[in-house]
């Protein structure tokens, strides 16, 4: 029985970590078992042993990671022993890069052959990184055709997979019922917008009241109106989330695994930068782009990061912006309420983003499945 080793610590890793299991169970067979770090998705496909969930690991940021340093040096300990012990046979790490570099260090000298899915953004900052993983991975499988190209150019072994929300998203698409949901959500002529604070506790901690004083600002000059609904993310409870919008006069309305469900039926969305803004533009839903940190953080940032171009991934994969971005001080709930109305109620606006969101899918589709091809390159080292 062959065991490979999986470090998805963020919501979305775990989501395409599980459809990379489900891919090399059909190419490989069953006799192969998969252990480490991931959520319910991994768990879900009945073939991964949680060493540790990654609801208890979901930290960014500078400064919101120093209250679970404890925690992930203890994890990062127990893989290194397992390690040491012959756990496992091979290793797949996906984003997470300030626990899996250091990882990979100790798992190539264990022999353990390592490969990086998922990489993580040293094209934004702190790009040393880059000789790191070419020295620890024997591979690594991006997600964006922009980073291959940016890897290439220091002789990293990278290839470039196709995107794994592509299959997530056709996977969703085969049960669809478009009338069904229809029905479910719409409410007369009420236009529905998707808020997206993050998955992260610690992200949404500064990015919520944000969003909530805005959908209050739309609320007020909209009235009746609009409809705002939150589909909270498999790392977090709703409770996590309406603790930043009790009391406040705006109905938001909860919605707990069911994101897609929220993208097929929303009219425009208020979204962190990540996942969520790729995830919106292969729904063809137009969206505002947020995103704040801690102050100190955000000093560190500016900084310690060179890039200065646009970091919302719509726009990066675009090559131009099509969803305005406010970011840290530019995140302001009257800027980002005058946003939307814009982009909302200007039928032409409105329309032209939508027809320039249809490039997105075109970027990242290669003609296969993204799991599948990362499934046939993992199982090259197996």
């Amino acid at each position: 029985m062959k065991r490979i080793l999986i470090i998805a610590g963020e919501a979305s890793s775990d989501m395409h970590a599980a459809n990379l299991v489900r891919s090399i169970l059909e190419l490989y067979g069953s006799d192969v078992e998969f252990a480490g770090l991931g959520g319910d998705n991994l768990i879900d496909t009945g073939k991964f042993v949680p060493e540790y969930h990654n609801r208890d690991f979901a930290v960014f940021g500078f400064c919101e990671l120093a209250g679970h340093v404890g925690k992930l040096l203890k994890a990062q300990r127990h893989f290194r022993e397992m390690a040491s012990m012959g756990a496992y046979d091979l290793a797949v790490l996906m984003d997470y890069s300030g626990f899996n570099i250091p990882l990979a260090s100790h798992l190539t000298r264990r022999r353990i052959p390592v490969i990086y899915y998922i990489s993580p953004q040293v094209w934004v900052w702190r790009s040393y990184r880059v000789y790191k993983l070419a020295k620890y991975c024997r591979e690594i499988l991006t997600v964006f055709p922009f980073e291959r190209d940016f890897y290439k150019k220091y002789g990293v072994d990278v290839k470039y997979m196709g995107n794994p929300i592509l299959d997530q998203v056709d996977l969703y698409r085969k049960d669809l019922d478009p009338a069904r949901l229809e029905k479910e959500f719409k409410q007369g002529e009420k236009r529905i917008i998707a808020v997206l604070p993050g998955s992260r506790l610690g992200e949404i901690k500064y990015i919520m009241p944000v969003m909530v004083e805005t959908c209050r600002i739309l609320s007020r000059r909209y009235n009746g109106k609009l409809r705002f609904v939150i589909p909270v993310a498999s790392t977090l409870k709703i409770g996590d989330i309406r603790k930043y919008t009790d009391g406040n006069p705006v109905d938001f309305e909860f919605v707990k695994d069911r994101t897609y469900d929220v993208y097929t039926v929303a009219d425009y969305a208020i979204a962190a930068s990540g996942t969520s803004t790729v995830e919106c533009a292969l729904f063809n839903v137009p969206m505002t782009i947020v995103y704040r940190v801690s102050t100190l953080s955000a000093f560190m940032f500016r900084n310690l990061v060179r890039y200065k171009k646009p970091i919302g991934m719509v726009n990066l994969l675009y090559g131009d912006v099509i969803c305005n971005e406010f970011f840290q001080e530019k995140a302001d709930p009257e800027l980002i309420a005058s946003d939307v109305e814009k982009n909302l109620f200007d039928e032409d606006l409105y329309l032209s983003v939508r027809e320039k969101l249809k490039r997105v899918h075109d970027v990242l589709y290669t003609g296969q499945s993204p799991s599948v091809n990362a499934a046939r390159e993992v199982l090259r080292y197996l």
